[in-house]
């Protein structure tokens, strides 16, 4: 009898391990913090928890006035607050809407860009409770523990080294296309140059025959006239 009670209870141990980490398992609620003012329940947090850096999330607040799990929903309730998100000495005022899934709960996306704790500073009135407060809100992680490989990783490592790699060769193709450049520029002042030299030759044969020719008419003119004066003679 005892061998089957810890038999049973053995079971029903290893039962509970095996679901406890289980995805399908209903866990605590995520670290959402409430204050009480006057009648009015204000509950704070984030909507995605845990929370990381660079992902887009949401600041929450919801308001039930009442106690315990009689209070009710508040609609309506920041329409005389001003709520500002809070990370160091840096303040953004923001605009929260009505959940479409939750009455009472108010939204505001945001992304979060730092790792560090954030909080909300709450001004105003919820109808006629004052309320003036800040309340921290869950510290946000980062994204690195989500990430795979993980920033700096040799992985990363490798593929700097490869677009370095990748840097080089171009630099070396725009090198040698620049001095290709430079020598198809140099051959053309080459053939400009010889141009004008084939140029020049051209011009001094020109007016040298030119030369030759005016000498050969005047040469013969000369004769023709010597030899007229010769005829008129005899």
């Amino acid at each position: 009898m005892k061998t089957r009670i810890m038999a049973l209870a053995t079971i029903s141990i290893l039962i509970l391990l095996v679901f406890s980490n289980s995805p399908f398992v209903i866990k605590p609620a995520s670290a959402h913090i409430t204050k009480v003012f006057g009648n009015y329940l204000v509950t704070v947090g984030w909507q995605n928890e845990p929370t990381y850096a660079g992902l887009l999330n949401a600041p929450i607040v919801e308001v039930k006035k009442g106690s315990g799990d009689s209070a009710k929903p508040v609609i309506n309730a920041l329409a005389n607050m001003q709520i500002s998100i809070k990370y160091g000495s840096v303040t953004k005022q923001l605009d929260f809407v009505p959940d479409s899934t939750i009455d009472g709960q108010y939204v505001s996306p945001l992304i979060p860009t730092k790792v560090g704790s954030y909080s909300l500073i709450m001004k105003g009135t919820i109808e006629n409770q004052s309320i003036d407060t800040e309340i921290p809100l869950d510290d946000v992680a980062s994204i690195d523990t989500l990430n795979f490989p993980q920033s700096g990783s040799s992985a990363d490592i490798s593929n700097i080294g490869q677009v370095g790699t990748i840097i080089n060769q171009l630099t070396s193709d725009i090198e040698e296309a620049k001095n290709n450049a430079n020598s198809a520029a140099q051959s053309v002042a080459n053939v400009g140059k010889s141009f004008q030299e084939v140029k020049d030759t051209t011009d001094k044969l020109y007016m040298i025959s030119m030369a030759g020719i005016g000498i050969g008419v005047a040469g013969i003119v000369i004769a023709v006239f010597a030899i007229s004066r010769k005829g008129e003679k005899i």
